[in-house]
């Protein structure tokens, strides 16, 4: 993967050249973000690379600086006016990139959130949104997205090694059966949106609609042409009946994998393991809920709180309830099952404390017709019509 334009500007002698780079001929230096991105360049320049903490809050000021610059521009930037965003754009990304080869633990969250897309730590209304757990974060930061429970035991081991190369540089130093083991867990994250659009699900007429089957999901995270991948996705009823799915091992088929976004967009695929998880929809992005359903025909029949990327609560999974009784009217919510993480069984009526529709009155009996006059009485009256 090659160096990021930037790198140049956070080594020794980085600073000289972010100045000549940024500077106006016979112009003195006013601004005072730019300013305080000189100061700050080369002190980070000069802390051993050992001071992971130090490093970490070096790179985290010089990000929010460069942010700071590039939305104050904004207006600029758009009308192609600034000379000066090439180069801290630059600088922003070669930051990132280095925080990325950090990854002091303590700081990781705060790392997460400048690599999260902005606007999304924010949900819709006032719905509190839910972060990747903390053993998922290694995923996200990982330009290989390997599981992060994964990552997490050779993390520790980086830890106590007490060595002073970048935990990804360790990772690279294993043996090579070791590489191999966790190329195979290599998360995929949809990063293309015209393919994230392929697993949106949407609402018509109290059912669920969805373009996503098996046979496009594998198409699409095959990276196959987006001609083949469309040219099987029809728009259609959602049916996860026959899906495979190792997420529950209660039942293997049957379920598919959901999240809802921070603007209420629900997203439904198939789970696989080491392959396609809850992180894969939103490329790590905090969600508002995560889980399981099944849904046979465009009617949701299930839902599951199992989720290990997010472990959605209940304040999560409850506004993901309330969508779905906004968006399926007329569903008997007693008639769709809820299991809980640790495995109890109910309805989502019984969970939403829903009254029971009452049952319908009894028909009334229907009355017999009368018998049909047996043949002997009929032929006795045509007699005595005749005779008479």
């Amino acid at each position: 993967m090659a160096e990021p334009k930037g790198a140049v500007y956070l080594r020794a002698g980085g600073a000289e050249q972010f100045r000549k780079d940024t500077s106006k001929r016979f112009a003195r230096r006013v601004n005072k973000t730019l300013l305080r991105i000189d100061a700050a360049l080369p002190r980070y320049a000069l802390i051993p690379r050992e001071e992971r903490a130090m490093r970490t809050q070096g790179l985290l000021a010089l990000i929010a600086l460069c942010d700071h610059w590039l939305s104050d521009k904004q207006t600029k930037i758009d009308q192609h006016e600034s000379f000066r965003a090439a180069a801290i754009q630059d600088l922003h990304e070669a930051a990132v990139s280095q925080l990325r080869g950090l990854n002091n633990w303590a700081k990781a969250k705060t790392a997460m959130r400048k690599l999260i897309p902005k606007g999304s730590m924010k949900g819709h209304g006032t719905a509190p949104v839910r972060l990747l757990q903390q053993e998922n974060w290694l995923e996200l930061l990982d330009k290989h997205h390997r599981l992060g429970q994964v990552l997490k035991k050779y993390f520790d081991d980086w830890v106590h090694s007490n060595q002073t190369c970048s935990f990804w540089e360790y990772l690279d130093k294993l043996d090579p059966d070791t590489l191999k083991k966790l190329a195979k867990v290599s998360v995929r994250y949809v990063e293309d949106l015209i393919y994230r659009d392929l697993f949106e699900v949407t609402f018509d007429n109290g059912l669920m609609r969805s373009r996503m089957s098996p046979i496009v999901q594998n198409m699409a995270i095959s990276g196959l042409p987006r001609a083949n991948v469309f040219g099987n996705a029809d728009d259609k009823l959602l049916d996860t009946s026959t899906w495979p799915s190792n997420a529950l091992t209660s039942a293997s088929a049957g379920w598919a994998a959901f999240v809802l976004s921070p603007k209420e967009v629900l997203y439904a695929g198939m789970h696989v393991s080491g392959v396609f998880h809850h992180s894969s929809f939103l490329c790590g992005a905090p969600v508002l809920a995560s889980g399981m359903m099944r849904v046979e025909n465009g009617r949701i029949r299930a839902i599951h709180e199992k989720n290990g990327h997010y472990r959605s609560q209940e304040i999560h999974l409850m506004a993901f309830l309330r969508l779905l009784q906004r968006k399926l009217p007329g569903t008997d919510w007693h008639d769709v099952d809820y299991t809980t993480f640790g495995g109890t069984t109910m309805t989502v009526g019984q969970k939403l404390n829903l009254p029971r529709k009452p049952a319908p009155p009894p028909r009334p009996a229907r009355m017999a017709p009368p018998p049909p006059p047996r043949q002997g009485n009929v032929r006795n009256l045509i007699n005595r019509f005749n005779n008479s």
